[in-house]
């Protein structure tokens, strides 16, 4: 039997090519059929080439820190944010803050679930499933929001990334800056999801995010727009804020409600889409209007704000005497300190609302009164005065304007805003000089409430609105009137006059000063009074005389004793009030009378605390032991 013949090599079935040759034999038909075709085939291949080759080397320099040097593990790890510091009230009101960027941090157990499961739903999804970087998130706003322009799509940064850029803000670059940055919040966000755990990340990013208006963190955010805290926020209000992050200044509630209220109703959709909120809850919930309960607030607002500035002067002397561990001062603006005042809120409100329902009701009578009358404030001397000391006098003289040329611009009207007592402030279309004449003619007041036993404020109301007028009633000296006469009368009792001494109401001239002859307001003589009825009834002629019985060095011993710093005159009309003094000081005097002539030690400022509670200062209250006892 003959064995089988072998088959020659290279004979029979030809081998089958392998993928990459078949490739290879369909390039080389492309190529000579299309030539040119071909050749930008093989240039955008070779450009894609580079382009990956230098995308690996952009993010192996960003690495190395060849562009800017990324943060390190133990910098992240002692994140801080710019903090405000809050000043209260002594029954726990928030009178105002200070700050640079109007911060307060939360922590993450003062910050309501649906604040959480609103961002997360909205923002990043799948944050508790990735290290920093989402892949899918950018093949999905490729898609969806690129592609099909879904606005409920999303953004391709995780949360990590966004706080990455909160902490550590965009560098310009010449070339690439918006690669680079976003590279650099790439190893940044995975640093930070390295160091932290993803409670303590969402807590960072709700504490450092911007709702617009200078205004920073969940829980100032949720005191503006709502006045609530972020623990009692409601879902919808939730949504609302956490709808700003995409644009705060587009979506801002009180600027544009219709598109804020749009885009909260996006949120509670996402809200139902991830398993956050039920279908039927959140088509209830879209019915609903915004519900904002807007509470503007800024240094120039708020309660106390007169007090709050001049605690703040205090503070900063204060401050610079402390030094924080690591050897560097305290800031009053970025370190979240916590000042305690005396101030009671509720009587500062009050207070507040009396001055400006007072001045109110003046000014009309005050403006009925100088109608059709040249009052005083239309002193062309006076504005122009007032025109020299105002900011934009000075701004258009520093920027080489000529006395002509901003004269002109002080006379062209334009639209501005002015003090209003009916809605605070209005805008009007009036000439800077019209404004300051305008304003020269509103009112000023001020009001201070005090414990006479203590010494401790209670309330301290400076004048009707700080944005308009700061300077501060209760510091400010003026001609003190009739109120000035009661030191009269006891420097009286205490030169040994009796109080129950009859004295003759009868218009008298002085000679030796220079034949002044006070009289009353009444034009009313006749008579005799005690010093309880002259002093009841404010008889001039009673007061003068009996500071010339008691003697002018007594009278103004005692007025400066009593709580008066300022120099009193040496002449007898101080009896009618022309000394100038402080309502301050003015409350010092009267509260040395309501004490049994104790004067007492003026005192607001209990303690000040670190951001974690620690107690930097505390001031003791004054022992009513360490006044003086000024009138016996």
């Amino acid at each position: 039997m003959s064995s089988p013949r072998k088959t020659p090599a290279g004979k029979g079935k030809k081998a089958t090519p392998s993928w990459w040759g078949r490739k290879r034999k369909q390039w080389h038909t492309f190529r000579q059929q299309h030539p040119f075709s071909a050749l930008v085939v093989r240039m955008l291949l070779w450009a894609g080439l580079a382009g990956m080759l230098g995308f690996a080397l952009l993010v192996v320099l960003v690495y190395l820190g060849v562009l800017g040097e990324l943060p390190t593990y133990a910098e992240l790890r002692n994140i801080r944010n710019n903090t405000a510091s809050e000043v209260y009230s002594e029954d726990g009101l928030t009178l105002g803050r200070y700050f640079l960027e109007n911060r307060v941090n939360a922590s993450l157990e003062e910050i309501s679930p649906h604040i959480i499961n609103a961002l997360v739903s909205t923002e990043d999804a799948r944050f508790f499933k990735h290290s920093g970087i989402d892949i899918r998130a950018w093949i999905r706003v490729l898609v969806r929001t690129v592609i099909l322009s879904d606005e409920s799509g999303g953004g391709g940064s995780t949360l990590s990334q966004q706080l990455a850029k909160n902490l550590y803000p965009r560098r310009p670059y010449p070339v690439f800056s918006t690669v680079i940055n976003k590279v650099r919040e790439m190893f940044t966000a995975i640093r930070l999801e390295r160091s932290y755990s993803k409670e303590t990340l969402l807590n960072l990013y709700l504490n450092t995010v911007a709702f617009s208006e200078n205004t920073y963190g969940v829980k100032v955010a949720a005191q503006r727009f709502f006045a609530t805290t972020p623990q009692r926020i409601s879902i919808a209000q939730a949504a609302t804020l956490i709808g700003m992050l995409k644009g705060p200044t587009r979506y801002n509630p009180v600027r544009h409600p219709e598109r804020s209220l749009q885009r909260r109703n996006i949120v509670l959709q996402q809200m139902v889409r991830y398993g956050y909120l039920k279908a039927d809850e959140a088509e209830r919930l879209k019915a609903k209007p915004l519900g904002l309960n807007y509470q503007k607030e800024g240094t120039n607002r708020g309660l106390a704000t007169h007090f709050r500035e001049n605690l703040r002067m205090e503070l900063e002397r204060i401050l610079s005497d402390f030094r924080k561990p690591d050897g560097s001062p305290y800031n009053l603006y970025t370190d979240g300190l916590k000042i305690y005042t005396t101030i009671n809120g509720r009587m500062q409100r009050y207070a507040e609302e009396a001055v400006r329902e007072h001045l109110s009701g003046l000014q009309q009578e005050f403006d009925r009164s100088w109608k059709g009358v040249n009052a005083p404030w239309n002193n062309p001397a006076l504005i122009k005065t007032a025109m020299k000391q105002s900011v934009r006098y000075q701004s258009l003289k520093a920027a080489g304007y000529s006395e002509r040329d901003i004269d002109k611009i002080f006379r062209t009207a334009v639209p501005m805003r002015i003090f209003s007592w009916s809605a605070r402030e209005e805008t009007r279309e009036m000439s800077p000089m019209d404004s300051i004449r305008y304003h020269l003619a509103i009112l000023r007041a001020g009001f201070m409430a005090m414990d006479p036993q203590t010494g401790v404020i209670l309330a301290w109301v400076g004048g009707a609105d700080f944005q308009f007028f700061q300077y501060d009633q209760v510091k400010s000296r003026r001609q003190v009137g009739s109120t000035f006469k009661p030191i009269v009368y006891a420097a009286a009792l205490m030169e040994g006059i009796p109080p129950c001494t009859y004295t003759e109401n009868v218009q008298t001239t002085y000679s030796d000063y220079e034949d002044w002859s006070p009289g009353n307001s009444d034009n009313q003589y006749g008579g005799f009074y005690s010093m309880e009825g002259a002093l009841s009834k404010s008889v001039n002629t009673v007061a003068v005389e009996m500071l010339m019985q008691a003697g002018l060095g007594p009278v103004r011993t005692l007025a400066n004793d009593m709580g008066i710093s300022a120099n009193i005159p040496k002449v007898p009309s101080i009896a009618l009030g022309t000394a100038n003094a402080s309502l301050r000081e003015m409350m010092l005097v009267y509260a040395t009378l309501a004490n049994h002539g104790r004067r007492p030690l003026i005192h607001y400022l209990d303690r000040i605390e670190t951001a974690d509670g620690t107690v930097l200062q505390r001031f003791a209250r004054p022992s009513p032991l360490a006044f003086r006892q000024v009138v016996p």
